[in-house]
């Protein structure tokens, strides 16, 4: 069973879940549902938040499961295989010095991954040079019925594909960025341009930071030949999910609708094709990296992948600044915008 601290008690780590619901979208709930992983320690400045974790899920825990207030703290006590850092995007960079300095097996990072692209290239050179899968939680990527359409889709279902168009607006790198790695997942990881058109909502940032435009239209150019079009907002089934238009049919594939497929031929009975049954995106999430840890398949969203989709965002921030075609990889390196999801 391999030992999982998490750094960073908010929303997505356990605000989002509750203990009697095993599909809870949170970190806690895929860590405790999974019998591959075990939650060893948390850490969190806020004492607050530690008590409030502990009043919530104490009795879901391991009975030896230890709390810190501070991450150097637990990464200099605890021996750990996973870690997973759910602090707020700006704090995302210097977090990672530390897990990385550790030497976990494996790091789980939520969304937005970094504030500029320099960032990423930095904390991945260091990741690889210490052996470290990174992998980037674009959550919604691990709904179990889209990643069946997703093995579907690879197996020539519906012929091939040559269009993704996704729906989701709001911020390039903080929201978006869901239906951003949607539309790799069907699309393929080898974006080549991007052309974007976006709005700078109002408020204000810190020092050092620009704010973070959203998402008003999106396309992506793939290697493969493939389009990808993000519209910057919900479409006819809602948000969070993509048509997939192929030579043969289409497949409409979303965490919050049902599986969707049609061919030349008329509707495709899914179920027959072994849609399986809902689990909490985290808890499948969790079990990738566990089989990726016992010598099995890299972990979806890790490294390269994720990479391809930052380098999308970034690339979408520039091109609705510059309202320019903006090829990959993006020049402008340094761009640090205050992604705060």
């Amino acid at each position: 069973m391999y030992k999982v601290g998490l750094i960073g008690i908010g929303a997505i780590a356990e605000g989002y879940g509750k203990p009697e619901d095993a599909n809870s979208y949170c970190h806690i709930a895929g860590i405790i549902h999974n019998p591959r992983v075990e939650l060893a320690a948390v850490a969190d400045l806020d004492q607050a938040r530690r008590d409030n974790f502990r009043a919530k899920w104490g009795a879901l825990l391991p009975p030896d499961y230890r709390e810190y207030g501070s991450a150097a703290d637990m990464l200099a006590a605890e021996a750990l295989d996973i870690v997973a850092v759910c602090v707020r995007g700006p704090h995302h960079f210097a977090v990672m010095q530390e897990v990385l300095q550790a030497g976990p097996r494996a790091v789980f990072l939520e969304k937005p991954p970094t504030c500029s692209l320099a960032e990423m290239d930095a904390m991945t050179a260091l990741a690889k040079s210490r052996g470290i899968p990174v992998m980037v939680s674009y959550s919604r990527h691990w709904a179990p019925h889209v990643l069946r359409l997703q093995e579907l889709v690879a197996g020539g279902l519906i012929g091939e594909v040559q269009q993704v168009v996704g729906y989701c607006g709001h911020s390039f790198l903080s929201f978006a960025s869901h239906t951003t790695d949607l539309i790799c997942q069907f699309a393929g990881y080898c974006p080549t341009a991007v052309y974007a058109c976006g709005h700078l909502p109002e408020g204000d940032v810190p020092e050092g930071y620009e704010r973070e435009p959203a998402v008003d239209t999106m396309t992506i150019e793939f290697a493969n030949g493939v389009l990808g079009t993000q519209i910057g907002v919900g479409g006819e089934h809602g948000t969070f999910y993509c048509d997939v238009i192929g030579t043969e049919g289409l497949v409409r594939a979303g965490i919050y609708i049902p599986p969707f497929a049609r061919t030349k031929a008329g509707p495709v009975d899914l179920a027959a094709l072994g849609m399986p049954e809902n689990a909490s995106v985290f808890t499948v999430a969790y079990g990738q990296i566990a089989d990726s840890l016992d010598g099995g398949p890299k972990a979806h969203c890790t490294d390269e992948d994720w990479m391809a989709v930052h380098e999308i965002g970034f690339a979408g921030i520039e091109s609705a600044l510059t309202h320019q075609r903006v090829t990959l990889p993006n020049a402008n390196r340094e761009r640090r915008i205050f992604a705060n999801g």
